[in-house]
């Protein structure tokens, strides 16, 4: 006869994992948070999750994790991001960023540009990166990312996501058969990227569904889905056939959109209509859909994306870097059309991974509405799951749902004063505040540490990494002030 809490119990069931004295934030259709709360885990499930005094009664666990009154939530997904993009930074000096971002590729003065570093990457660097990256992740909350097709060798990518214990979604790379649009983004393309990936449709069609095979072990980490690049760069054909590939095989389509003013103007005016009534007219707008950043669009698009059901995945960092302030942002109004918004951080190269959330909140002051705390956290939880095609198992703690959970440590000052802890959630609990990770079921990072590579060793190789690059391309990496030896 087993006893919890004073009270006798015959015969509980066993669960792997108990996490208990928790302000327990769950992201269900209800909203609900359970404080003290505990979640009960299986395997790789959530067995369940309720009032701590129920479920500690209800299961005998082999180990149980004492949150000490600290929050509880759904592991973040990063909608968005471009993995390796990361070890980029210092490399490029803000200028040359925002030089090549906007076109001012003259003003930056560099021999080699942001695409020229990317097209140079081998396979050693891509899997250097995403482990390096899949630290950040862990270390800011976040359990998943999604890739948009622009790592070259994806094998790298999963299996150094797979040991850091993150979840990867994965597509094709820059699957693009178009490139006239470039002409208004001349820093998104040089020589060396169109000859590493060619705009070639045939290489295109046999690309979309490339990653979908890693979909067959449900217990994979690194998951496929369909993407283009999009940004006028894929013809109706190709993006017909992505749409159809992604509801055949029921997984997510995403595509860049509305990045870029006079990119999208000039789009608008060869179509003679808005790119968005264009995607409705050819039936690639939809549930499984998603447009990532849509910092320009017209009035009558929002009436077409909440019918069509579509998601927008917002990338506020670069929102703010373009210098959009003195554009209305419209995220709000979208959020209000009942359309579902995740947010994504985009290249992590002036930044960290996680500083997204803060950014949204910055770039809603440039709007008509509110983005809230609670808005945040949905973006960053079920709101970014349902983009990425995976909402029927993670994004919410749940019952029969896959175990990716947040633990947030009260040993530092970010999680104090802690009178408002969903507002502390979404804006101020950073790396510092993260104690444990749980994905999968797995414990993959501890005691502010990771428990499956050694930190030291993914830090050091990454630099190493990025030296060989410097020196096949020949980037000197500029200074501001003179370093004495």
């Amino acid at each position: 006869m087993n006893k919890a809490n004073g009270a006798e119990n015959i015969s509980r069931p066993p669960c792997d994992v108990v996490v208990r004295n928790a302000y327990v934030v769950t992201m269900d259709a209800k909203r609900r948070i359970f404080s003290p709360g505990a979640v009960a885990i299986l395997g790789n499930s959530i067995m369940e999750v309720g009032p701590e005094l129920s479920i500690i009664n209800n299961w005998d666990a082999k180990r149980e994790i004492d949150a000490k009154g600290g929050v509880v939530h759904p592991g973040f997904i990063d909608a968005h991001v471009h993995i390796v993009h990361g070890t980029g930074r210092g490399v490029f000096p803000s200028s040359t960023i925002s030089a090549s971002t906007t076109g001012a590729l003259e003003t930056a003065k560099q021999s080699v540009y942001f695409p020229d570093w990317k097209a140079g990457v081998t396979p050693e660097d891509e899997y250097a990166a995403t482990q390096l990256a899949g630290l950040e992740l862990l270390r800011s909350g976040f359990t998943g990312f999604v890739e948009p097709g622009t790592v070259f060798d994806t094998d790298s990518a999963a299996a150094a996501a797979e040991k850091v214990g993150v979840r990867a979604l994965l597509a094709g790379s820059y699957l693009w058969d178009q490139l006239e649009i470039m002409e208004y983004m001349p820093g998104l393309m040089t020589p060396s990227l169109a000859r590493r990936v060619p705009p070639d449709r045939d290489r295109c069609m046999e690309q979309l569904g490339c990653e979908l095979h890693r979909n067959q072990d449900e217990n994979s980490l690194a998951r496929g889905y369909v993407s283009v690049y999009g940004l006028a760069t894929a013809s109706d054909e190709l993006l017909c056939a992505a749409k159809s590939l992604a509801d055949e095989h029921g997984v997510a389509f995403q595509q860049h959109e509305g990045y870029e003013q006079s990119a999208t103007q000039a789009d608008n005016k060869i179509l003679g209509k808005s790119r968005i009534s264009h995607l409705a007219e050819i039936g690639v707008l939809g549930e499984n859909a998603s447009l990532i950043h849509m910092n320009f669009f017209e009035d009558d698009d929002i009436k077409l994306l909440a019918e069509s059901k579509s998601s927008i995945i917002w990338c506020p960092i670069m929102f703010l870097k373009m210098g959009l302030g003195d554009v209305r942002c419209r995220i709000p109004e979208l959020k209000d059309a009942g359309i579902n918004i995740a947010l994504g951080i985009d290249g992590a190269v002036e930044c960290t991974i996680g500083d997204a959330a803060f950014a949204a909140h910055l770039a809603s002051n440039y709007s008509d509405g509110i983005v809230t705390p609670g808005d945040i956290l949905e973006m960053q939880t079920i709101g970014a799951a349902k983009t990425a095609g995976i909402d029927d198992f993670t994004g919410s703690i749940e019952a029969g749902k896959r175990a990716d959970l947040v633990i947030r440590t009260q040993d530092c000052a970010e999680s104090w004063p802690g009178v408002n802890p969903i507002l502390q959630l979404a804006l101020m609990c950073r790396a510092g505040t993260v104690g444990t990770v749980i994905t999968n079921g797995d414990i993959v990072y501890e005691d502010g540490h990771s428990t499956r590579v050694d930190e030291t060793d993914v830090y050091e190789k990454a630099k190493e990494s990025v030296l060989r690059r410097l020196q096949r391309l020949d980037v000197t990496v500029p200074t501001e002030w003179p370093i004495v030896s």
